[in-house]
């Protein structure tokens, strides 16, 4: 056997036992890694999102925006509400989704608002603000690509159940460019309202024919 050959069969057997030793490795560690840690994303609780300290307002409409920027989270916004806008409950919204830039992707973030169930102040109608749930989801969909699909998908549950526990008919989950007309292009034309609106109305009836 020249000694060519024999190099090249050492290093074939280094590469196998290599990668022997990795997958036992991975075997090993995986068991022990949530969820979370291996995609970077885990289905969050509803219910434990949406507990609040206060009494549950009469909440009677659920207003949808982007936050017209490609980053953000709840902390980063309710600085910006605080420090510039110069609000006094800081974000404006109970609720933001993020798309994977400074929280994870379809990632529910709860407001101060939300938890002491104060009015918000999402959009220019005081008399919406007081009866009106405001999410956010992190993202430009007016001027670039709509929602993610975990956005979309955190979307449609967290309003599932904000609609059954409020008694929320799904005509009044809205778009901020429908509160005033010809105000705001939020949520973006980008954002698949009329295909989440049909999800949705289909997910509520399946839950009130499981009720029956």
């Amino acid at each position: 056997m020249s000694t060519k050959i024999l190099v090249k069969d050492i290093h074939i057997k280094l590469i196998a036992l290599a990668m022997c030793i990795i997958g036992m490795c991975l075997f090993a560690v995986i068991p022990f890694l949530s969820k979370e840690k291996l995609f970077g994303y885990t289905e969050q609780d509803i219910a434990k999102i949406c507990k609040v300290s206060d009494a549950d307002r009469g909440w009677e409409y659920i207003v949808l925006h982007h936050s017209a920027t490609q980053e953000g989270n709840a902390a980063s916004f309710d600085a910006y509400h605080k420090n510039k806008r110069k609000w006094k409950y800081g974000l404006a919204y109970h609720f933001v989704i993020g798309n994977g830039s400074q929280s994870q992707d379809g990632e529910i973030e709860e407001g101060p608002r939300w938890e002491k169930q104060i009015h918000g102040a999402h959009t220019s109608s005081m008399d919406y603000n007081k009866v009106s749930i405001g999410i956010c989801l992190v993202g430009n969909f007016e001027d670039q690509t709509g929602p993610t699909e975990r956005q979309l998908e955190s979307l449609l549950r967290l309003v599932q159940y904000l609609c059954k526990r409020y008694d929320i008919p799904a005509n009044n989950v809205i778009g901020h460019n429908q509160v005033k007309k010809n105000h705001t292009v939020c949520p973006g034309k980008n954002f698949p309202f009329d295909e989440f609106k049909r999800k949705l109305e289909q997910s509520l009836q399946q839950l009130t024919i499981n009720n029956l």
